[in-house]
């Protein structure tokens, strides 16, 4: 599981640093200006908040100028991306698992994921904000099946720290509740100590997003192409023939086979699924550039992908065997 993980994390990294080109992330360069743009306080809203993703990369630009490496910056910038990489596959792993999935299906969901993430590189640079989102929620979907509910308060402001997508989260917590009461065979009811654990999330969410924004001088926004948020934007979206060729090289065809094979998924996977992709895809059709399609990653890593190989274990189960 490990061997494959880095297998794949150091294939994804490839695959976009080829992409853009090794001298895109050379001292001087675009990677190097984002970079140094959020320690100027000049990124702009939203990416000016995503403060989590550029520590680490201080931390370890950092750590290798130290140590004399060569082309230190080159070097933390790929580095950081393989390490995220990396985590994702691992927790993807681990995660499906907690789903029910079996080993050889856990790694062929790896493979489809990979397949989306090698090509997420469409205009933009290594975005390591959007990798360590990947993490936080496949995190939190097995914080969640492994019975560690608690685990995702601390995990919530770290996510926070991140990306402001991460509200979300909460929604997956509020999901798994209703999931265990309809196991037990009750009416779905949440008790007072859940839906306080919910709110709990949600208000450090918050706590986290309003005190980020009060940290920084007033950004500029940042608008998808220069395209006013709102209608303009999903009227962009649907009409660029781009818009289309992005998802499907990043998500294919495993929405359809995941939504094939949606009777035989788990309550939590239904539910994580209506709690998160409806409005992930519809907030972003609204305020992102859906060629960016790199932002389909989480509801493909959490949802799609595993309720694809459970769609395919299924089918196999089917299959009558020979004499």
């Amino acid at each position: 599981m490990v061997a494959a993980s880095l297998c794949f994390g150091l294939f994804t990294t490839y695959e976009h640093v080829i992409a853009r080109g090794m001298a895109y992330f050379a001292e001087g360069a675009d990677q190097y200006r984002n970079y140094l743009a959020m320690f100027d306080g000049t990124a702009g809203n939203p990416i000016q908040y995503r403060v989590l993703a550029a520590w680490l990369e201080a931390l370890l630009v950092h750590a290798t100028a130290a140590l004399g490496v060569p082309n230190h910056f080159t070097v933390s910038f790929i580095a950081l991306r393989v390490a995220e990489d990396t985590a994702v596959f691992l927790l993807a792993f681990a995660y499906y698992r907690k789903l029910g999935l079996s080993p050889a299906s856990c790694f062929i969901g790896q493979s489809l994921l990979a397949w989306g993430m090698s090509y997420g590189h469409h205009n933009t640079d290594l975005r390591f904000d959007t990798y360590l989102d990947m993490a936080f929620y496949l995190a939190a979907g097995w914080c969640l099946l492994s019975g560690r509910v608690l685990w995702i308060l601390p995990l919530m402001v770290l996510a926070a720290l991140n990306r402001e997508t991460s509200g979300m989260i909460p929604l997956l917590l509020l999901a798994h509740f209703a999931a265990r009461q309809r196991a037990a065979g009750g009416r779905v009811r949440l008790e007072p100590r859940e839906w306080l654990l919910v709110g709990a999330a949600f208000a450090i969410y918050f706590a986290v997003f309003v005190a980020l924004r009060l940290s920084f001088p007033p950004q500029r926004t940042i608008l998808p192409e220069d395209t006013p948020l709102g209608l303009p934007v999903l009227a962009y979206n649907l009409t660029r023939r781009l818009t289309w060729v992005q998802l499907f090289a990043v998500l294919g065809i495993v929405p359809f086979a995941a939504w094939a094979g949606r009777r035989s998924w788990p309550d939590e996977l239904r539910l994580f699924a209506w709690a998160l992709v409806p409005v992930w895809f519809v907030v972003h059709a609204f305020v992102s550039v859906v060629a960016e399609s790199r932002l389909f990653l989480v509801p493909q890593a959490l949802v799609f992908v595993p309720g694809a190989m459970f769609w395919v274990e299924e089918s196999v189960g089917r299959v009558p065997t020979r004499p």
